[in-house]
């Protein structure tokens, strides 16, 4: 049987860790790909791993300019197929679905009202509470008066709580706030997120421009982390893999370590979240484990994690499976490696022949 010839839009090639994505997309047997690469940076370093580039608007800042480039591509270069690598970018492809469906194009987006909720904590942690699910405890925020409402509610001082904007990843905008604490501390050098007493929180945050005005507050759980990617066909989870954070610094927005590990419960508690959130193809949850054992939700996306790859080591090829999905293809058979550590490398590997005179 002829394999089938895809041609495949691969978006935020600048990842740090795209790497071993396309690596994957394009390790199968029953098809074969032409990887077309989108970013909105000229020099995203993985437009050297791709047959095709081209640059797009950022999907944050400019919405509309990023889907008429998009579609114009489409257009274009005949594209048969579109994986999202942002909240945003997978936003907008749900929003816009019927556009893109009227020109043949698949995507690895579900219904736009179950990325609309998995893009939004508030929305996220409502649906999933009101389906009898425990997250642990949660509070909207609207203004700084709320905040001191919030964490009080919490148990603030006597614990520490978390105070975050509903619609942000990448830790951006992560306030923990912890009676112990001197003096504030910051996490990461390029974006707001930190921690300190309440009073010091609420003054970093005005500093840094953040109003409280659309965040969630959630209490902080001491416990192991874990990045859960689900494929979903037809309502069904098809294929899962979990892995365990292995950090120097929890709130780091990339991954510097992982473990494969297929907790029962925290694979069981991510498989509720997508039946009780309508998920179909990619999905991604950082679920934690608490201090008496049970799972609790800190985030989901309607996409596959910067790190998916790494279930590419342990014996799963998620990604493949998900062009599978996508068009309707027979699924591959895989066995995950359960206790496989996981840590990123730089690499030199060969590119194609056609980016030969790119540079770094």
């Amino acid at each position: 049987m002829p394999k089938s010839a895809l041609k495949i839009c691969v978006t935020c090639v600048g990842g740090i860790l795209i790497y071993d994505f396309i690596k994957a997309l394009r390790d199968a047997d029953d098809y074969d790909v032409h990887v077309f690469g989108a970013d909105s940076d000229p020099e995203a370093h993985g437009r050297l791993l791709c047959d095709s580039f081209d640059i797009v608007p950022r999907a944050d800042r400019d919405p509309a300019g990023w889907l008429e480039r998009m579609t114009g591509l489409i257009k274009t270069n005949a594209i048969d197929g579109v994986i999202c690598l942002s909240d945003k970018e997978a936003k907008i492809a749900a929003d816009n679905h019927p556009i893109w469906r009227d020109l043949g194009v698949e995507t690895s987006v579900g219904p736009k009202r179950t990325a609309e909720v998995m893009t939004d904590k508030l929305h996220l942690l409502s649906a999933l509470a009101e389906h009898g699910l425990d997250t642990g405890g949660f509070l909207p925020v609207h203004s700084t008066g709320e905040v001191r409402k919030a964490v009080e509610q919490l148990g603030y001082p006597g614990t520490r709580v978390v105070v975050k904007p509903r619609r942000e990843s990448g830790s951006r905008g992560v306030l923990v706030c912890d009676a112990s604490r001197g003096s504030f501390t910051h996490f990461l050098h390029n974006r707001l997120c930190g921690a300190g007493r309440l009073e010091q929180v609420i003054e970093i945050a005005r500093e840094g421009g953040m109003t409280f005005e659309d965040c969630i507050a959630v209490p902080y759980w001491d416990g192991p982390v874990f990045d859960v990617e689900c494929l979903v066909q037809g309502g069904k989870v098809v294929q899962t893999v979990a892995r365990r954070r292995q950090l120097r610094n929890i709130y780091s927005p990339t991954s510097t370590g992982h473990i494969v590990d297929m907790q029962p419960s925290v694979v069981n508690y991510a498989h509720r979240m997508c039946e009780i959130l309508g998920v179909e193809r990619a999905a991604d949850f950082d679920i934690v484990l608490r201090p008496d054992g049970k799972p609790a939700p800190f985030d989901a996306s309607p996409r596959f994690s910067g790190s998916v790859g790494g279930g590419y080591y342990a014996g799963v090829n998620i990604i493949s499976q998900l062009v599978r999905v996508m068009f309707g293809m027979p699924l591959a058979s895989f066995t995950v490696r359960n206790g496989v550590p996981l840590r990123p490398f730089r690499t030199l590997t060969a590119i194609p022949e056609a980016n030969a005179d790119m540079l770094l």
